[in-house]
């Protein structure tokens, strides 16, 4: 039987997989070390757990494939869950992925974010995964094949001075729009598999400095409960993609309010769209209702 709010349900945001081959300093994957065992299941979502999804949600106009823990390009049938009648977008770093695939994407009308934080010297400092040359192949191919596409570039001290030269490289490729965005995953040591310190990611501030830092004890803290202060029920104005008619679904199918909910922190309590029934005033108020306020990791 359809849930009750089936109807008001028009985005949907998938985690596509949750294999990555990236290995970004402050994904959560990476920054507790590698692997987050109890945290997250690695998978693919599968054509059949979409279809499922779009039969409950009739009204559905655009998917974006992002997810918490992996890129879409891993999934090897990303292709087959594009093909449908819906805006699809993905969000991807670019440098993995069949080339046929990129080309198929661009043909069927497939918008994608490539996530390129940086030049040729740079952009491996965050993307510690992605190849140069892999990426830009990537990227050739798409935009070649007539695809649409995106330059995300995330501003760090290492590259903060490069934005305008990425800026005109998207130009000479043919990248549609570039932008620049900060995040909060930018005041941190890259941990290695052997639990070094290869380098540190620093905020775009000319005189960001490493902090002095345990490893051991900054390891051990990925278990512990921390105290997430919810934030005051009943805000007049909340930045909720929920409010606005978009779920979440991990790469087992599993669904959530949001992309905050899917991340199953060890003392974050879980909100599955069974719970809905508590949700109702959150899309008639757009008030935070407490349910949510107990689990969202919004600012």
């Amino acid at each position: 039987m359809p849930l009750n709010i089936s109807m008001n349900v028009i985005n949907l945001h998938i985690e596509a997989s949750s294999y990555c081959n990236a290995r970004c300093p402050g994904c959560p994957r990476n920054a507790y070390g590698y692997p987050l065992e109890g945290f997250y299941k690695e998978a693919h979502f599968t054509t059949e757990k979409l279809s499922e999804i779009l039969e409950k949600f009739p009204n559905v106009r655009s998917i974006l494939y992002c997810g918490n823990h992996g890129d879409p390009m891993m999934n090897p049938k990303i292709v087959e869950l594009c093909t449908n009648d819906k805006y699809i977008s993905i969000a991807t770093n670019g440098g993995i992925g069949r080339l046929d695939d990129y080309k198929r994407l661009a043909e069927i009308g497939t918008h994608i974010t490539f996530g390129i934080d940086g030049l040729e010297d740079t952009n491996h400092l965050y993307r510690q995964g992605v190849k140069w040359h892999n990426l830009m192949k990537r990227v050739e191919t798409f935009i070649s094949a007539g695809g649409q596409a995106t330059w995300q570039f995330i501003r760090f001290k290492h590259n903060m001075d490069q934005v305008d030269q990425a800026e005109n490289l998207s130009r000479q490729m043919g990248f549609n729009n570039f932008f620049t965005m900060d995040v909060g995953r930018n005041n941190m040591p890259a941990i290695q598999p052997d639990k070094s310190i290869s380098h540190w990611i620093l905020p775009p501030e000319p005189d960001a400095e490493p902090q002095d830092f345990d490893v051991e004890e900054y390891l051990e803290m990925r278990y512990r409960p921390i105290n997430l202060n919810p934030p005051t029920y009943n805000r007049p104005k909340l930045s909720c993609e929920h409010l606005d008619g978009s779920v979440y679904v991990n790469s087992e199918g599993e669904l959530f309010p949001c992309c905050y909910h899917g991340f199953g922190h060890v003392d974050r309590p879980k909100v599955y769209l069974k719970d809905f029934d508590q949700l109702q005033s959150t899309w008639k108020t757009k008030n935070c209702n407490q349910v949510c306020a107990e689990s969202c990791g919004a600012p």
